[in-house]
Protein backbone atom coordinates (compact mmCIF):
# COMPACT_ATOMS: atom_id res chain seq x y z
CA UNK A 1 0.00 0.00 0.00
CA UNK A 2 3.06 1.94 0.66
CA UNK A 3 4.25 1.71 -2.45
CA UNK A 4 0.87 2.99 -4.10
CA UNK A 5 1.12 6.40 -1.65
CA UNK A 6 4.52 6.88 -3.42
CA UNK A 7 3.44 6.51 -7.10
CA UNK A 8 0.80 8.77 -6.45
CA UNK A 9 2.44 11.46 -4.82
CA UNK A 10 5.10 10.83 -8.04
CA UNK A 11 1.62 11.33 -10.46
CA UNK A 12 0.77 14.78 -8.58
CA UNK A 13 4.18 15.98 -8.76
CA UNK A 14 4.88 15.01 -12.68
CA UNK A 15 0.90 16.58 -13.15
CA UNK A 16 1.48 19.86 -11.07
CA UNK A 17 5.12 20.42 -12.87
CA UNK A 18 3.73 19.88 -16.23
CA UNK A 19 0.96 23.14 -15.32
CA UNK A 20 3.34 24.85 -13.87
CA UNK A 21 5.71 24.84 -16.93
CA UNK A 22 2.75 25.36 -19.38
CA UNK A 23 2.02 28.37 -16.97
CA UNK A 24 3.85 31.71 -17.58
CA UNK A 25 2.05 33.71 -15.29
CA UNK A 26 1.84 31.81 -11.48
CA UNK A 27 0.67 33.72 -8.14
CA UNK A 28 1.03 31.81 -4.93
CA UNK A 29 -2.01 32.90 -2.21
CA UNK A 30 -2.89 32.02 1.40
CA UNK A 31 -6.75 30.70 2.10
CA UNK A 32 -6.88 31.57 5.86
CA UNK A 33 -10.91 29.61 6.70
CA UNK A 34 -12.03 29.82 3.44
CA UNK A 35 -14.83 27.55 2.62
CA UNK A 36 -15.79 25.76 -0.29
CA UNK A 37 -18.87 28.79 -1.69
CA UNK A 38 -15.59 30.80 -1.22
CA UNK A 39 -13.28 28.84 -3.04
CA UNK A 40 -16.05 28.66 -5.74
CA UNK A 41 -16.37 32.00 -6.07
CA UNK A 42 -12.63 32.34 -6.36
CA UNK A 43 -12.46 30.28 -9.15
CA UNK A 44 -15.41 31.57 -11.09
CA UNK A 45 -13.55 35.19 -11.15
CA UNK A 46 -10.17 33.53 -12.14
CA UNK A 47 -11.90 31.21 -15.64
CA UNK A 48 -13.16 34.84 -16.76
CA UNK A 49 -9.20 35.76 -17.04
CA UNK A 50 -8.61 31.75 -18.27
CA UNK A 51 -6.74 30.40 -15.21
CA UNK A 52 -7.26 28.43 -12.01
CA UNK A 53 -6.64 28.18 -8.56
CA UNK A 54 -5.13 24.62 -7.57
CA UNK A 55 -4.99 23.68 -3.85
CA UNK A 56 -1.63 21.63 -3.57
CA UNK A 57 0.12 20.33 -0.31
CA UNK A 58 3.45 21.78 0.41
CA UNK A 59 5.68 19.31 0.07
CA UNK A 60 4.49 18.50 -3.19
CA UNK A 61 4.08 22.24 -4.44
CA UNK A 62 8.02 22.72 -3.89
CA UNK A 63 9.29 19.76 -5.52
CA UNK A 64 6.55 20.94 -8.77
CA UNK A 65 8.34 23.82 -8.28
CA UNK A 66 11.56 22.97 -8.15
CA UNK A 67 11.41 20.01 -11.52
CA UNK A 68 9.65 23.09 -12.86
CA UNK A 69 12.68 25.30 -12.15
CA UNK A 70 9.97 27.97 -10.52
CA UNK A 71 12.77 27.88 -7.17
CA UNK A 72 11.92 31.72 -7.30
CA UNK A 73 8.24 30.99 -5.78
CA UNK A 74 9.44 28.13 -3.24
CA UNK A 75 9.48 30.98 0.17
CA UNK A 76 6.17 31.38 -0.54
CA UNK A 77 5.01 28.06 -0.01
CA UNK A 78 4.21 28.01 3.77
CA UNK A 79 0.67 27.66 5.45
CA UNK A 80 -2.69 26.74 3.76
CA UNK A 81 -1.42 27.99 -0.02
CA UNK A 82 -2.91 27.32 -3.45
CA UNK A 83 -1.34 28.29 -6.95
CA UNK A 84 -3.11 30.43 -9.47
CA UNK A 85 -1.86 28.96 -12.88
CA UNK A 86 -2.42 29.73 -16.32
CA UNK A 87 -3.65 32.98 -17.75
CA UNK A 88 -2.37 35.36 -20.65
CA UNK A 89 -3.27 38.69 -18.80
CA UNK A 90 -1.49 38.84 -15.46
CA UNK A 91 -3.48 42.31 -14.72
CA UNK A 92 -7.09 40.52 -14.79
CA UNK A 93 -5.66 37.75 -12.73
CA UNK A 94 -3.92 40.18 -10.16
CA UNK A 95 -7.56 42.16 -10.37
CA UNK A 96 -9.37 39.22 -9.47
CA UNK A 97 -7.03 38.14 -6.66
CA UNK A 98 -7.73 41.56 -4.91
CA UNK A 99 -10.84 41.60 -5.47
CA UNK A 100 -11.73 38.55 -3.72
CA UNK A 101 -9.61 39.32 -1.45
CA UNK A 102 -11.44 42.63 -0.23
CA UNK A 103 -14.66 40.98 -0.74
CA UNK A 104 -13.66 37.95 1.41
CA UNK A 105 -10.67 38.97 3.44
CA UNK A 106 -10.09 35.24 3.84
CA UNK A 107 -7.18 35.24 0.89
CA UNK A 108 -3.94 36.82 0.84
CA UNK A 109 -1.88 36.89 -2.12
CA UNK A 110 1.84 36.04 -1.39
CA UNK A 111 3.88 36.90 -4.59
CA UNK A 112 4.23 35.69 -7.86
CA UNK A 113 5.87 34.84 -11.22
CA UNK A 114 4.78 37.24 -13.95
CA UNK A 115 6.87 36.18 -17.32
CA UNK A 116 9.60 34.88 -15.47
CA UNK A 117 9.93 38.02 -13.06
CA UNK A 118 9.64 37.48 -9.03
CA UNK A 119 7.10 39.93 -8.12
CA UNK A 120 6.15 40.64 -4.43
CA UNK A 121 2.70 41.22 -3.09
CA UNK A 122 3.25 45.42 -3.11
CA UNK A 123 3.98 45.02 -7.11
CA UNK A 124 1.19 42.57 -7.42
CA UNK A 125 -1.61 45.86 -6.05
CA UNK A 126 0.54 48.03 -7.87
CA UNK A 127 -0.31 45.57 -10.90
CA UNK A 128 -4.13 45.73 -10.62
CA UNK A 129 -4.35 49.29 -10.51
CA UNK A 130 -2.88 49.16 -14.07
CA UNK A 131 -5.83 49.68 -16.93
CA UNK A 132 -6.89 46.26 -18.83
CA UNK A 133 -4.36 44.65 -21.69
CA UNK A 134 -6.56 46.10 -24.60
CA UNK A 135 -6.79 49.67 -23.15
CA UNK A 136 -2.99 49.46 -22.73
CA UNK A 137 -2.65 48.52 -26.50
CA UNK A 138 -5.26 50.22 -27.76
CA UNK A 139 -2.68 53.24 -26.36
CA UNK A 140 0.61 52.08 -27.52
CA UNK A 141 -1.25 51.59 -30.70
CA UNK A 142 -2.36 55.11 -30.62
CA UNK A 143 1.06 56.47 -29.22
CA UNK A 144 2.82 55.10 -32.70
CA UNK A 145 -0.13 56.11 -34.74
CA UNK A 146 0.18 59.68 -34.09
CA UNK A 147 3.39 61.01 -35.63
CA UNK A 148 2.57 58.81 -38.80
CA UNK A 149 -1.21 60.56 -38.67
CA UNK A 150 0.50 64.23 -37.88
CA UNK A 151 2.86 63.93 -40.89
CA UNK A 152 0.21 62.97 -43.54
CA UNK A 153 -1.74 65.73 -42.24
CA UNK A 154 0.92 68.56 -43.03
CA UNK A 155 1.97 66.71 -46.44
CA UNK A 156 -1.83 67.03 -47.01
CA UNK A 157 -1.86 70.63 -46.36
CA UNK A 158 1.53 71.01 -48.09
CA UNK A 159 0.02 70.04 -50.96
CA UNK A 160 -3.47 71.36 -50.63
CA UNK A 161 -2.01 74.37 -50.60
CA UNK A 162 0.00 74.17 -53.61
CA UNK A 163 -2.39 72.57 -55.60
CA UNK A 164 -4.40 76.09 -54.68
CA UNK A 165 -1.27 77.50 -55.91
CA UNK A 166 -1.02 76.28 -59.20
CA UNK A 167 -5.11 76.93 -59.73
CA UNK A 168 -4.40 80.66 -58.71
CA UNK A 169 -1.48 80.43 -61.37
CA UNK A 170 -3.63 78.87 -64.20
CA UNK A 171 -6.71 81.07 -63.34
CA UNK A 172 -4.85 83.90 -63.47
CA UNK A 173 -3.19 83.10 -67.16
CA UNK A 174 -6.13 82.28 -68.27
CA UNK A 175 -7.86 85.45 -67.45
CA UNK A 176 -5.24 87.66 -68.51
CA UNK A 177 -5.06 85.85 -71.90
CA UNK A 178 -8.75 86.84 -72.40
Amino acid sequence: MAKFGRVCKEYMIKELTAKIKGSPNMFVADFINMSASDLEKLRQKLRLCKASYIVVKNSLCKLALKNAGAEPLTPFVEGSIGLVLGGTDPIAISKALLSVSKDLNKLHVKGAVLDGKLVQPSQIKEISLLPPREVLLARAFGGMKAPVTGFVNVLHGTLSKFAYAINEIKNKREGGAS
